[in-house]
């Protein structure tokens, strides 16, 4: 009696498990797998880069550094792009549960007679929530929103990464050159001090002309230490921004190629910004996805639901149901809706007026940094001009040799300054290309 009775509890009960199966499946159409998806946040990042990144530039320790195997290396190692991307995967199967429809509960009980009557109750009962049907175009519409934020911000991560690389990389060969000129100034301060004593040895320097010359050469030692000390402490950046901070030294680090110069005005490029950052369109994105959850913020709350039930005299019965949940806080719930989206709006507002004021105020000092390449340009060329009659002079034996170490050593002094002048206009125009997006491809002329 109770081997038939459960065989033929169990009839209605697979009969619902394979319907709501059915649906599962209907419901699993959409995939999980991300791969256009990462590749659409690698092809927007191409888009938005000035340079053109090859991958298979793969660096080697203990080879020349390029600035593009750099920026190649660095993208594959970078930790945080990697999370960004990883973060893609977990979005597209956001989508994927969204689409689904909500998980049925199903539960049973079995009665054991306590009174000495021949058979036993059994009850099964399997529960759905309906409320999915109207909420899951939302939930589908804001899962699809959350992707494409994740899409922006690993694409805006590699932005990031490239224009992070490309500067360091600037940084270190301009004071290797910075270096070298450092231990040649040295040189000279160390040549006048022994030429003044040889001239004091014999009264034709004076005590404290000695002294100046000392005091010349503990400056340039000063100099060329803090020289070094700057490299060393730009060359560890660059291996950390690469991701490799443990290696210990590049053998050669190749010269970069200075960017283009900017010629656009600051009104078209903060424009430009506002259409092109990475960083706004996830901004956009963030409105539209609290746009989509408006939807769901008080949605009908109802339930389906059926029992299978067989008592104690050996009746059957199918019991379908349903409920409906009354929100009390419906309000409250539609009102933090709204608040979220309108938060949404005030940050893009602000994210867009910090990212006008980013734009200007390093077009500002990219245009001051080409103002005094200029400046320190001609006196470059003033000083070595100046040293190119002095040592004609010196030929004619018209001037003191003496007298030309001071000349050359101002000569490597204008060289210094237009090197860092040179780093400056090349750094600051990395930046501002970042700030309008990563590049200008596409500005108006």
């Amino acid at each position: 009696m109770v081997s038939k009775l459960r065989r033929n509890a169990f009839t209605p009960l697979r009969t619902t498990i394979q319907y709501s199966s059915a649906v599962l499946l209907f419901g699993c159409a959409s995939s999980i797998d991300a791969t256009k998806d990462i590749q659409t946040a690698h092809a927007i990042a191409k888009e938005h880069l000035s340079i053109e990144v090859d991958s298979s530039l793969m660096w080697q320790v203990g080879e020349p550094l390029t600035s593009d195997a750099a920026i190649a290396y660095a993208i594959a190692q970078d930790a945080l792009l990697q999370r960004d991307l990883a973060i893609i995967v977990q979005r597209r199967a956001e989508i994927s549960q969204a689409e689904l429809p909500a998980n049925p509960t199903f539960s049973g009980a079995f009665g054991i007679a306590v009174d000495g009557l021949t058979g036993a109750p059994i009850i099964l009962q399997g529960v759905q929530s309906l409320s999915w049907l109207w909420t899951r175009p939302d939930k589908i519409a804001s899962a699809e929103q959350t992707l494409q934020q994740a899409i922006l911000t690993a694409a805006n991560r590699t932005v990031g990464v490239v224009a992070t690389v490309r500067i360091a990389h600037h940084e270190v060969s301009t004071l290797f050159e910075l270096v070298r000129l450092a231990e040649l100034d040295k040189e000279l301060a160390s040549k006048m001090y022994e030429i003044t004593l040889d001239h004091a040895s014999v009264g034709e320097a004076s005590k404290l002309d000695v002294d100046q010359a000392k005091i010349s050469t503990l400056e340039t030692e000063h100099s060329l230490l803090e020289a070094q000390e700057q490299f060393d402490i730009a060359m560890l950046e660059l291996l950390h921004v690469m991701g490799c901070p443990e290696v210990q030294q590049i053998p050669y680090i190749v010269p970069p190629i200075e960017p283009d110069p900017i010629q656009h005005s600051e009104e078209v490029l903060f424009a430009f910004a506002i259409e092109h950052r990475l960083d706004l369109a996830t901004q956009r994105a963030m409105i539209e996805q609290r746009s989509s959850e408006l939807g769901l913020a008080n949605p009908p709350l109802v339930t389906g639901s059926v029992m299978f039930n067989e008592s104690f005299g050996d009746r059957e019965g199918i019991l379908p149901g349903g409920g409906i949940t009354i929100a009390l806080d419906g309000n409250a719930k539609e009102a933090v809706a709204d608040s979220k989206l309108k938060q949404s709006e005030l940050q893009y507002l602000d994210a867009m007026r910090t990212a006008v004021k980013e734009v200007r105020s390093l077009f500002e000092a990219y245009s001051t940094s080409i103002e005094k390449f200029e400046v320190d340009s001609q006196l470059l060329q003033v000083a070595q001009s100046s040293l190119d009659r002095a040592e004609n002079a010196n030929s004619q034996g018209e001037l003191h040799p003496l007298s030309l170490l001071p000349m050359k050593r101002k000569v490597i002094e204008a060289k210094q300054h237009v090197l860092k002048d040179t780093l400056l206009i090349s750094t600051q125009a990395i930046k501002l290309e970042q700030s309008v997006g990563g590049s200008l491809k596409g500005i108006n002329p």
